[in-house]
């Protein structure tokens, strides 16, 4: 399991805020997922040595660049673990929020290997901004790797949703509880509390 956060006990006091950085950090790789969900819908269908395209390099591009932010972001969070909830909130919103987030970074560290793997099974070579060539990850046809580009585009689904959850839970926090929750991530949220 991802530590990424102890809970606070009842009594503790009020749980830090992000640092600017992990904030800055956090909003980069949003901005890189939306923009990448929007080269997904454009880019043509991905086949068996699918010629090169600009929106297939800029998608594989986009994906390593995500990996990379995100491997940055857990080892910036594992050396300083921020409370992801509010000492008040119930056990099960807790639990919610631990869960959500584990996920998060599973789908955001795991999706960029499985279709960089799917894209070597495919014989699609794969390059960073079409400037760095990478190596294959998987023998062309490899079984494996194409079962892994199935899981690449389950896993980007269900990313979709835990979007939406999250995006929700920010919401319901800022807007129906007025419990500082949503401020401790915005990019202006000044000082860490």
């Amino acid at each position: 399991m991802i530590p990424i956060s102890a809970a606070p006990s009842p009594h503790a006091p009020a749980s830090p805020g992000y640092s600017a950085g992990a904030r800055r950090l956090h909003w980069l790789v949003a901005a890189i997922v939306l923009a990448q969900f929007v080269v997904t819908m454009l880019m043509p269908e991905f086949h068996r040595e699918t010629p090169p395209d600009p929106l297939i390099t800029l998608h594989f591009s986009l994906g390593l660049l995500v990996l990379l932010l995100m491997s940055w972001r857990l080892a910036a969070r594992l050396r300083r673990p921020v409370p992801l909830d509010m000492p008040a909130s119930p056990p099960w919103e807790r639990r919610a929020a631990r869960a959500t987030h584990i996920a998060f970074y599973l789908a955001l560290l795991l999706a960029p290997w499985l279709g960089w793997a799917a894209a070597s099974a495919h014989a699609v070579p794969v390059t960073f901004f079409g400037i760095v060539p990478l190596p294959d990850l998987a023998a062309a046809k490899s079984g494996w790797a194409f079962k892994a580009g199935d899981l690449h585009a389950l896993m980007m689904w269900t990313l979709l949703g835990l979007v939406a959850l999250h995006a929700t839970g920010a919401l319901v926090h800022h807007f129906v509880r007025h419990d500082g929750v949503l401020q401790r991530m915005l990019p202006r949220a000044g000082k860490p509390r």
